[in-house]
């Protein structure tokens, strides 16, 4: 059985119900725990909207501050936080993870995954120039299903072996798969059947954001969303480890690729390119998603989306970073995080939104700036306002209904389910009978 961290509520996958403790005045609020989690979403999602609106490169063909900033690492921190909410529906089952709960908590997390992976291929019939990560992302959730409900021990050994064996394997036989017929472009419903080979190798191995190692992320942020979130001392160790994890890669590639003397083997065994194209691609990573595979010098890489060792430990670090502070923050809650909280809670809904605004070109990409505040602004009038009125937003809605109908059919299957729904919600009251008088 594993030992949580300090001041972290204990997920019991094999202790019997009757010895789970009941939540006591204590234990972190729902309400509170959420706003920080949902903060940081919000974050996520701007990140990948800057990146997508600003070009990677200034006219000094130096990275912009857009791409020095969020390349590679808003998407990491959505697959993290991905996986503190996998811990937050682990939290509703009270560590009750065996049995028939079992089964439908990874049941609806099938339908989730199938559902996300769904509205990414839907995008890409738009034709756009975003690479979607949804197709990736639903496929995380799917990956995650033999993971739910372990250790905190399997999780982070789990990471380990996705964070080193994952870029070692795509080095080693990433340039064996085939191809998509046009790699640059998003795969549809249609490219899926008709390219399954392509497809699997794309979201496994190969891809924008290759799964196999992204797990890395899920694995992690499973045992971050098991802590109590709502501690000031949680949260800074979270943020401390990730700050030590992303200084202590930055450093070692450089030393690598430095003093060490990498860069020179680069030069040497990549004959193809210039030492100026390989400096360039160092820091701004490969055009399409491939890293050359003529010396292992390359896995020293931590550039923006090189997916080697280092990078994805670097960017798992920065994730853990800004959470822990933005847990810090809003420690305390606060009304002025209020918006950040709305656009948080429906990244999903709002991702397509912004993925379907650059493929139909209806904002002027020459002011990337202009863009980036109207796109901000528009996300969270919309989600303050869809949140007061609706609740969840429309495609968060539709994926919880269907993965809590998926839970609820394995884990009632006899009962009579829509009659229960009703009784919970006080549509049908149960008609009680007095007890018997004892005459005959």
């Amino acid at each position: 059985m594993y030992q949580p961290l300090p001041g972290s509520w204990p997920l019991s996958a094999f202790t019997p119900a009757a010895a789970i403790p009941k939540p006591g005045p204590n234990q972190p609020t729902r309400t509170k725990r959420a706003i920080g989690i949902d903060v940081a979403r919000s974050i996520a999602l701007i990140g990948m909207v800057t990146v997508h609106v600003f070009p990677e490169t200034d006219a000094n063909n130096q990275a912009t501050w857009a791409f020095a900033i969020f390349g590679g690492r808003s998407a990491a921190l959505f697959a993290l936080l991905a996986g503190v909410s996998i811990a937050f529906v682990e939290r509703r089952s009270r560590g009750r993870l065996y049995g028939r709960t079992l089964w439908a908590d990874r049941g609806a997390l099938v339908i989730r995954g199938l559902l996300i992976m769904l509205a990414g291929l839907l995008l890409g019939y738009l034709d756009g120039w975003v690479a979607t990560i949804l197709p990736y992302f639903g496929a995380l959730f799917l990956l995650a299903i033999p993971l739910y409900g372990r250790s905190n021990r399997v999780l982070l050994i789990a990471g380990v072996l996705c964070a080193t064996l994952g870029p070692l394997l795509l080095f080693l036989f990433g340039h064996s798969f085939p191809e998509q017929p046009d790699p640059a472009s998003d795969y549809t419903l249609k490219d899926m059947f008709q390219y399954p080979v392509p497809f699997l190798s794309d979201i496994l191995l190969t891809g924008y954001y290759p799964t196999l190692l992204w797990m890395a992320y899920i694995c992690v942020g499973i045992v971050i969303g098991r802590q109590v979130l709502t501690s000031k001392k949680v949260a800074l160790v979270i943020a401390v480890w990730g700050a030590g994890l992303a200084l202590a890669t930055w450093h070692l590639s450089h030393l690598l690729l430095g003093a060490a003397g990498g860069f020179q083997r680069l030069v040497e065994a990549t004959p193809n390119m210039t030492s100026a194209e390989i400096s360039d691609f160092l820091a701004h990573g490969p055009d399409v998603t491939l890293m050359p595979d003529t010396t292992g010098w390359w896995l020293a890489a931590v550039g923006p989306y090189t997916n080697s060792p280092l990078n994805v430990v670097h960017n798992l670090g920065c994730a853990m970073a800004l959470t822990g502070v933005v847990l810090i923050l809003t420690h305390s809650g606060g009304r002025i995080f209020s918006p950040f909280a709305a656009v948080g809670a429906m990244t999903l809904t709002l991702y397509s939104a912004h993925v379907t605004i650059v493929a139909i070109e209806v904002l002027d990409e020459d002011r990337p700036m202009v863009s980036l505040w109207i796109q901000i602004i528009s996300f969270m009038l919309f989600a303050l306002v869809w949140r007061s009125a609706m609740g969840r937003g429309p495609l968060e809605q539709i994926i919880s209904d269907s993965s809590d109908w998926v839970r609820d059919l394995i884990h009632h299957p006899q009962e009579k389910r829509w009659l229960r729904r009703r009784q919970a919600r006080g549509l049908i009251r149960t008609q009680v009978l007095p007890p018997p008088s004892g005459r005959g």
